[in-house]
């Protein structure tokens, strides 16, 4: 929280388990954001360089390793930084959304090593999100803020089993997405910026996506404060 804003641009890093509504609810707000006359710049990962193309042909299959997996994965998430770095310097706007970051990577990859080989790695999400983060000092943004969208398990299975494409096995797996969900929350409690939580059910995007824009705005605004009360 103490660096300053890149430009004009607050940045927020959406996360959500599979089939959570994340992205809808994201571009929802991005809307309501625009139309508000803020500008905001969004960016997905896995994006579209070598390394994310790599991750998505080989780190989604069933047969991937899942260490291969999350280092596939974390390497798109530090790549994407470069065009993400582009958007803000061509457009400067008020809001950087990015949809999933290194910590989705950190997350699922390490949620899966436990889940698939045993291995005690979930609970060690802090550890590994320190080291990175304090590696790639110099090539990484720092969030701002983080949403992290849920969904009743029931809801959620409904929407994933209605999608077209893909490997779905993991995202239809709900003891690897409950072990998911852990990890996130072990993160979060002691996250070192705000963090909105919102529980998507069916219904709900409308008033989610107007009360998450009011309150980006919010923090947004103390984070402006706060860094001029510093000069």
């Amino acid at each position: 929280m103490g660096r300053p804003l890149i430009g004009e641009a607050f940045v927020v890093v959406w996360e959500g388990t599979d089939g959570s509504g994340k992205t809808t609810l994201l571009r929802l707000v991005a809307r309501i954001l625009e139309e508000r006359g803020f500008r905001v710049a969004s960016h997905k990962t896995p994006g579209a360089l070598p390394s994310g193309r790599l991750a998505r042909l080989y780190g989604n299959r069933p047969s991937t390793p899942p260490l291969s997996r999350l280092l596939l994965f974390l390497a798109n998430t530090v790549d994407e930084t470069r065009p993400m770095l582009r958007k803000i310097r061509l457009t400067n706007p008020h809001f950087l959304f990015i949809d999933r970051y290194y910590l989705c990577s950190l997350v699922y990859g390490l949620a899966l090593l436990e889940y698939r080989l045993g291995v005690e790695a979930a609970s060690r999400v802090l550890e590994a999100v320190s080291l990175v983060e304090s590696l790639g000092r110099d090539g990484l943004l720092s969030p701002d803020a983080y949403v992290f969208v849920d969904v009743s398990e029931e809801e959620r299975l409904r929407r994933v089993r209605g999608k077209r494409g893909g490997e779905r096995r993991l995202e239809l797996d709900t003891g690897f997405q409950n072990l998911v969900r852990r990890v996130y929350r072990d993160y979060f409690a002691a996250a070192p910026v705000p963090v909105i939580t919102l529980q998507n059910e069916a219904g709900m995007l409308e008033r989610l996506s107007q009360t998450t824009a009011e309150s980006l705005v919010g923090l947004r605004e103390r984070r402006l404060a706060g860094a001029e009360a510093q000069h």
